[in-house]
């Protein structure tokens, strides 16, 4: 309950910074809306591969975007080779978007952005059911991680709904660990290093 209490106030204080930054945005130039690929406020749900949560987004300048957001995996368990599989995962981010081709009046660039950011996981755990003379064990993750990505915002649903995609990686900052034997190679080796900290995802927000 204290971790839920702290990760809430954390929130919250990023709220208010993204609304300070919307603040300062509304004294720029001005923004041709129809050249955008952000809403000037907007908050929203995410689903993706990094789970589920909210997102609020505040425009600033012509180009620029700033998001937080919250995202979860419950301690969720499947089957995977017929032992269990768990996944305990819960982050929260900030992301600054940049629009490099506003102004163009093309489709692409009217939508398409460039991101970077970093995120915090105060869970990033897998667990692993043991078989044979292998015992049950758990992986732990690399919890500071900045990001890199690029998406496509700003699709109107209708006068206040809109969607964002996004495509991108939450790069690890530390090898992961493992609770026995060199099972941690299996999450930080090669290309695997990067798997999980993949964010393909679809945000549908209510823009204001």
């Amino acid at each position: 309950m204290t971790t839920q209490v702290r990760l809430f106030k954390d929130f919250m204080w990023w709220m208010l910074f993204v609304g300070f930054l919307g603040y300062c945005g509304k004294a720029s130039a001005q923004v041709l809306p129809e050249y955008s690929a952000f809403p000037k406020t907007s908050i929203g749900v995410q689903l993706g591969t990094q789970g589920i949560g909210v997102q609020g987004t505040s425009a600033f300048g012509k180009v620029f975007n700033a998001r937080i957001g919250f995202n979860t995996v419950p301690d969720i368990t499947v089957q995977y080779n017929g032992r269990d599989l768990g996944l305990n995962r819960t982050s929260v981010y900030g992301i600054v978007d940049w629009q490099p081709l506003y102004g163009n009046a093309n489709w692409l660039s009217r939508k398409w952005y460039l991101s970077a950011g970093i995120s915090y996981y105060f869970n990033n755990t897998v667990y692993r059911e043991g078989a044979g003379t292998t015992p049950n064990y758990y992986i732990y993750m690399s919890k500071l991680r900045p990001y890199i990505g690029t998406g496509l915002g700003n699709m109107r649903l209708s006068h206040s709904i809109g969607l964002r995609t996004d495509f991108g990686f939450f790069i690890p900052t530390s090898s992961a660990t493992s609770t026995y034997d060199d099972k941690a190679q299996k999450v930080s080796s090669g290309l695997r290093g990067l798997l999980p900290g993949m964010n393909a995802a679809v945000t549908l927000y209510y823009r204001f």
